[in-house]
C-alpha cells in the first residue's frame, strides 16, 4: 500500500566521528498519512576525498522509556556519493507503529571506490549545540543573504566550524561552502558582522536619546529646583552671617572734661536756637509739630523719668532691648522656616509633575 510520509521531527547529530570519511548529519522521523507508522531516516555526508560507493551502519531505535524497539544493521548499497554530498535521507532504516524517541548510530564500514575501510575504531567527539541568533538578527541575515536556513551563530571550533544553518563541518572536510544550505562561510560571517555593528550603533543611538530625555528638565521640576537652590542659598547666607556686634559705650570721662563738653554743647545749642525758631529743622507751618524732625528737645519737655532707654548699639551692656530679642528670634527661627518652605515647594512640584501632569 502506497502512502505519503510527512516530516514529524528532525534532530541534528550532537557528535562527529573524528577521522572518519563519513559523518552522521541528522535523523528524521516521518509519519505515514494512512497507517500513521513512523519511518526513521538517517542522513550522512561524505567528507572524504574519494567517492563513496557503499556504507554499513549499526543502529538502535528506542522509545520514550528507553526500551529498544529495533536493533539491526543497515546497508547503503550502489552509492555514488561524491565528496561533500549528502545521502541516506530517502531510505528508511526502520518503520514502527510505536513512537520512536531516540536513535543511536555506530559506523561499521565504508567503501571508497570499492575499497573497504573499517570505521569501528574511530572515536566520537561530542559537539556543543550551535547558538541561535535573535529573531530580528536572523531575519535580517536571511534577507541579506537570500538564505532562509540561516538561524544560528556561525562559529569556529578546534574540530571544525558551524555554519549559520547549524551544520557542522569537521576539519577533515576542508570546505568553505556549506553543503547543506549552500552558504559561503566568509560571506555569511562578514554579513553578520555588519548587521551586528549596525545593531550596536542603533542601540548606542537609542541609549543616547534615552539619556537626553532623562537629563531633560521639566519646567515645573526646574522651577522647583531653582526655588530650592535659592532657598538653600538664603539659608546658607543666614547661617553664615555673623551675629550683630554691639559696641559698648565709651568709658566715662573725667569730671573736668565733662564740664568742658557741657559748656561747649550749651553754647552750640544757644547758637542753633537763634537760627532755628521753635527748635525745628525745615519747619513747615502747615505740618503738625509732631511730624517735624527735631534737632533738640525743649527744656520744659526734658525729663529723666520719661526718657526712653537707648537701643541697638547704644544700649547699655547690662540691658537687653526689644530689638535684641527680636533679632535673636529671627536668627533662631529663620533656618528651620526656610527649610520647611523649600520642602513644601519641592513636594508640590513633584506631585504636580508625577501625579497631576
Amino acid at each position: 500500500m502506497d502512502q505519503n510520509f510527512s516530516l514529524m521531527a528532525q534532530s541534528r547529530a550532537n557528535y562527529y566521528t573524528a577521522g572518519s570519511p563519513v559523518q552522521f548529519v541528522r535523523v528524521e522521523l516521518l509519519k505515514g498519512d494512512v497507517t500513521g507508522e513512523v519511518a526513521v531516516c538517517l542522513t550522512f555526508k561524505n567528507v572524504g576525498t574519494e567517492p563513496l560507493t557503499g556504507f554499513i551502519i549499526h543502529f538502535k531505535c528506542k522509545d520514550a522509556s528507553g526500551q529498544i524497539l529495533c536493533e539491526d544493521d543497515f546497508y547503503y548499497e550502489q552509492l555514488n556519493v561524491q565528496p561533500g554530498e549528502l545521502f541516506g535521507a530517502d531510505d528508511a532504516v526502520f518503520v514502527s507503529d510505536t513512537p520512536v524517541s531516540s536513535v543511536e548510530i555506530e559506523q561499521d564500514r565504508a567503501f571508497l571506490n570499492g575499497r573497504g575501510v573499517d570505521l569501528r575504531n574511530y572515536k566520537r567527539v561530542r559537539l556543543q549545540a550551535p547558538r541561535v541568533l535573535p529573531g530580528s538578527i536572523a531575519r535580517t541575515l536571511q534577507t541579506r543573504t537570500n538564505n532562509k536556513m540561516l538561524t544560528c551563530v556561525p562559529q569556529d571550533t578546534e574540530n571544525g566550524w558551524f555554519c549559520a544553518c547549524g551544520a557542522f563541518h569537521p576539519n577533515e572536510e576542508a570546505v568553505s561552502v556549506c553543503s547543506e544550505c549552500g552558504g559561503d562561510r566568509a560571506y555569511i560571517k562578514a554579513t553578520l558582522t555588519r548587521i551586528l555593528e549596525e545593531a550596536r550603533q542603533a542601540a548606542e543611538q537609542q541609549q543616547r536619546e534615552i539619556n537626553a530625555v532623562a537629563n531633560g528638565v521639566d519646567p515645573a521640576a526646574a522651577q522647583a529646583a531653582q526655588a530650592a537652590a535659592t532657598a538653600a542659598a538664603a539659608q546658607a547666607a543666614i547661617s553664615q552671617e555673623p551675629t550683630a556686634q554691639f559696641t559698648p559705650p565709651a568709658s566715662a570721662q573725667e569730671p573736668e572734661e565733662e564740664d568742658e563738653d557741657d559748656e561747649a554743647t550749651n553754647a552750640e545749642m544757644d547758637r542753633v536756637r537763634r537760627y532755628v525758631p521753635k527748635g525745628h529743622l525745615f519747619a513747615d507751618e502747615e505740618d503738625e509739630e509732631d511730624e517735624h524732625t527735631r534737632m533738640f528737645d525743649d527744656e520744659e519737655e526734658e525729663s529723666d523719668d520719661d526718657e526712653e532707654p537707648r537701643r541697638g548699639r547704644y544700649a547699655d551692656d547690662d540691658e537687653e532691648s526689644e530689638d535684641d530679642v527680636m533679632a535673636e528670634r529671627i536668627i533662631h527661627w529663620a533656618p528651620p522656616i526656610t527649610a520647611v518652605v523649600c520642602a513644601l515647594i519641592i513636594a508640590v512640584s513633584l506631585i504636580y509633575h508625577f501625579v497631576i501632569a
